[in-house]
């Protein structure tokens, strides 16, 4: 199948290789319910159930949540099993058209820093490709929140009017390249190992379940200024006006508190979701166009790609 497809190419190098990408990630399809990334999903997904039945009980876990779901639940449940089959990575690469597969490694080859290499202890080398890792992620959710156009797909995620254990994969995937090549590469060219790439991922992947539930954890002054708590994280995803665009970090609080983010009232909100919430109506595939067609209207020429998410409403 490679070669019909870039033999459509016509000798174009981008082509080919968007072609070879997403080839790739055809290929990787069959193996993809036993990768790191899927089994680190079902783990996570797991974790949080069993502490939802213990502390919630069963009529508030995510496990009744999934087996009686709403239509907020059902766009989760989609994108769960795309993302345990490999295939989310695969609608990426298309979106992108292969870039965001290949462009990490040209990136590492042609403009890697390799910084990281030159920390020789391997433990403060991960923590150090942690920390990183997390102020990118800190600034690019800024930015997905910031831009009327990066909003309108970021608001796919938002719209989710229930948390369940699964709630974390949800995401438009323009926005899904949006993340990969304004996250992903940056950190790859401080030239991290494929160790701590996995660590990243296994860490990230299990608290993004964790702080994508409605567990009653504040978890103290560890969760108000080590590692975000599920608590936390459901103030990110409130509809109040006082919550808006707060507690933007993914692991660590320390960002938002530095770069003046961080919520430090004391309403918790019950809900989430987004106002004038247009979505888990008419079906996932409107939700994507839509999402499409309101992102180019976000976009106010000549300001373009700069222009703020103001209003935030999905009017």
């Amino acid at each position: 199948m490679s070669i019909s497809v870039v033999s459509l190419c016509d000798g174009a190098s981008w082509c080919e290789r968007a072609a070879a990408a997403v080839t790739a990630r055809l290929l990787a399809i069959a193996q993809a319910p036993g990768s790191v990334d899927s089994l680190t999903v079902i783990a996570g997904m797991a974790l949080v159930i069993g502490a939802e039945i213990v502390v919630l009980g069963y009529a508030k876990s995510s496990l009744y949540r999934l087996l009686h779901p709403t239509q907020s639940t059902r766009t989760d449940i989609v994108w769960f099993l795309f993302r345990i089959l490999g295939l989310q990575t695969l609608v990426i690469a298309i979106f992108s058209l292969g870039l965001t597969t290949f462009s990490n490694r040209l990136a590492v080859e042609y403009l890697g820093f390799h910084v990281l290499e030159r920390i020789k202890d391997p433990v403060l080398q991960g923590i150090v490709y942690l920390i990183a890792s997390d102020f990118i992620s800190y600034w690019v959710h800024r930015g997905r929140h910031r831009f009327g156009w990066w909003w309108e797909f970021h608001k796919h995620h938002h719209s989710a009017t229930e948390f369940n254990a699964i709630t974390h994969v949800r995401g438009h995937p323009l926005d899904g390249v949006g993340i990969a090549l304004s996250t992903v590469i940056p950190v790859q060219l401080l030239g991290g190992t494929v160790g701590e790439s996995l660590f990243v991922l296994v860490l990230f992947g299990v608290h993004a379940g964790l702080t994508h539930s409605m567990l009653p954890w504040r978890w103290g002054w560890f969760g108000k200024y080590v590692l975000y708590s599920p608590m936390g994280h459901r103030i990110h995803h409130s509809a109040l006006p006082e919550h808006k665009d707060k507690n933007l970090g993914a692991l660590f609080p320390i960002w938002d508190w530095m770069f003046g983010t961080y919520y430090k009232g004391h309403v918790i909100n019950e809900e989430v979701g987004v106002e004038d919430n247009y979505q888990n109506i008419r079906g996932l595939v409107f939700d994507l166009t839509e999402s499409m067609r309101r992102s180019w209207r976000a976009v106010s020429w000549p300001t373009a790609l700069w222009t703020p998410a103001r209003p935030r409403r999905s009017t």
